[in-house]
């Protein structure tokens, strides 16, 4: 039997949780505030402990240098007094350069560079044979085969249509692709339930062992 207060408030708020199953209540929405609260309440304490120990205290031990991205961070919040809101475009104007020069080399990196290596692959064996021919027609089947109306002329002009055969290779592929991700997707919140249904049956209400 569960023996902390901490434990019986989990098990309240979780079944809170579960109630919108039924239908939205009050105890979903007492939980649900209080899931924001706590959320917003503990972003603050990280900011402000994020603010202290890489700007702050640094700045105490001579490394001046972090005057600069301080001062950048104030400049964030002249967006508030409009004389001054002007100001706020300059630190935006950084943050936004940064980020898409660390996006656009990061995204180049894995999902370009990575997925051209991943299937460069030698046809010595069955896996790589399917790799390689999935990967192609489902490039071919975005890039080159026409679709709709264009395909029927494509098809009509050419018998059984040149792109045929690639075309529903990636088609298959593409709902293999996606019906796999769908099926991870599941299983990882059915994880998830599973986790929070040990903790009820286990620790609140011991008919399992926890």
């Amino acid at each position: 039997m569960a023996d902390t207060v901490g434990t019986y408030l989990s098990g309240l708020l979780i079944v809170a949780c579960f109630s919108y199953l039924f239908k939205e209540n009050r105890a979903f929405t007492y939980a649900e505030h209080l899931y924001v609260g706590f959320a917003a309440a503990q972003a603050i304490v990280l900011g402000w402990s994020n603010i202290k120990e890489m700007g702050l205290d640094p700045l105490r031990q001579g490394k001046f240098i972090l005057v600069i991205p301080l001062v950048l961070g104030v400049l964030l919040y002249a967006r508030y007094y409009k004389p001054l809101s002007h100001l706020a475009r300059f630190p935006l104007a950084f943050m936004m350069g940064a980020a898409a020069g660390v996006t656009i080399t990061g995204v180049i990196d894995a999902q370009l560079v990575a997925q051209v290596k991943a299937t460069m692959l030698p046809m010595t064996n069955l896996n790589n044979v399917v790799m390689v021919l999935g990967t192609a027609s489902t490039l071919a089947f975005f890039l080159f085969i026409p679709i709709g109306k264009k395909a029927e002329g494509v098809k009509a002009a050419n018998g059984f249509g040149a792109g045929n055969l690639v075309r529903n290779l990636g088609r298959a592929t593409i709902m293999l692709a996606f019906g796999s991700s769908y099926g991870y997707t599941v299983m990882a919140r059915l994880s998830y339930l599973v986790a929070r249904l040990q903790f009820l049956f286990g620790r609140i209400i011991p008919l399992i062992p926890d």
